[in-house]
């Protein structure tokens, strides 16, 4: 695959590089341990599924913050380089993950759940597994329907780079770039709402890539907006900006409290109030690092989880299954259990699995 480069370079006019921010991973963190809140204490936490909605918001402000960097650093977007950094971050665990759930289901399981186990696999290297759930939400993909937002997430990475490379090619300027985004993002918005009244049920609602693309969208507007400077400096606006994110981490620990996962109101409005929350604290986070937020995030436990998160989505799911069987209501010693095995498993797979990877990636980054 080639380097996409236009005639021209393009020289940068933005001061803002991203570069690795604690911060960030204490946001992974936060993201992960509402999803755990969720699967594990689902009636102490049942918005937990939040946490899922800000690694969306956080994927697309870190992507395009990254593509845009590149582009005005260099005047090209590798997508080469792109996907080979995707691979490096995302491929090694989820490559173990699923041989050793294979394993598992080979010797251990009888014949009928163990084919369960590898259609789930097949689905989930296809990258297609929300759409089986959100078509045919019956269809045996057993513990690896947790993967269902990998999916999304690596849809959005074949689509949007290359969407982004053309806008930015194009002599039309940011102002369209931000235009066609906010298109995009009503688009979604107007998508779920219509499938609301049309009476989808709710797992198409939940799983539907097009029903949930708001977030990505939202983090790739974010990033525009913080890349390009186009958030006013002033103090007065700080301020705003400051209270608004307060008041928007209130909203959102209301919702991961009260909220479950299948109330109507969650797709008439709360889903875009909440990923628009979500955007606005991550700005604040990235454009005013003094600010209340970031010390909270930079805690060093907070920023540990965050950089296991992706391992801990992943492994938490069949743990959890292990541990509980089949029971909805698990006693603290079968939570505590559960937890414990979960970080004990990702930790293993981050330090032996993920973090030689990583270095590789971070090798072909600064190349």
């Amino acid at each position: 695959m080639l380097a996409l480069q236009p005639s021209p370079p393009v020289p940068s006019s933005t001061t803002f590089r991203l570069g690795y921010r604690p911060e960030l991973d204490g946001v992974r963190g936060i993201s992960i341990l509402l999803v755990l809140g969720l699967h594990f204490i689902p009636r102490l936490m049942p918005g937990g599924y939040l946490g899922v909605e800000i690694f969306f918001v956080l994927s697309g402000f870190l992507i395009t913050s990254l593509l845009l960097q590149e582009w005005q650093r260099t005047g090209l977007i590798s997508l080469k380089d792109f996907y080979l950094r995707r691979a490096l971050r995302l491929g090694p665990a989820l490559i173990v993950y699923l041989l050793l759930l294979s394993a598992y289901a080979f010797f251990f399981m009888r014949s009928e759940n163990a084919r369960q186990i590898y259609t789930g696999v097949l689905w989930t290297l296809s990258y297609v597994s929300n759409w089986v759930l959100a078509f045919r939400p019956n269809y045996p993909v057993s513990v690896l329907a947790i993967t269902w937002s990998l999916a999304v997430e690596e849809q959005f990475y074949l689509v949007w780079p290359l969407m982004l490379f053309f806008l930015l090619r194009s002599k039309l300027g940011k102002p369209w770039v931000i235009f066609v985004i906010l298109c995009v993002l009503l688009l979604v918005v107007l998508r779920r709402a219509l499938l609301m009244i049309e009476g989808a049920p709710f797992y198409r609602l939940y799983y539907g890539t097009d029903t949930r693309a708001d977030g990505l969208m939202l983090g790739c507007l974010a990033a525009c907006l913080v890349s390009w400077s186009l958030l006013p400096r002033s103090r007065v606006f700080e301020v705003c900006m400051k209270v608004l994110a307060s008041f928007a981490a209130l909203f959102l620990a209301y919702l991961v409290l009260t909220l479950k996962t299948n109330s109507p109101s969650l797709f008439r409005g709360i889903f875009t109030l909440a990923t628009l929350a979500i955007a606005s604290i991550l700005m604040v986070v990235v454009v005013w690092p003094e600010s209340l937020f970031l010390k909270i995030l930079k805690l060093a436990p907070l920023v540990w989880i965050g950089r296991i998160s992706y391992g801990l989505y992943l492994w938490h799911w069949p743990v959890r299954g292990f541990v509980y069987g089949a029971t909805t209501h698990p006693s603290p010693l079968q939570v505590i259990v559960a937890v414990f095995l979960s970080f004990a498993i990702t930790s293993v797979s981050f330090y032996l699995i993920e973090r030689p990877f990583l270095a590789w990636k971070k090798r072909l980054s600064h190349a």
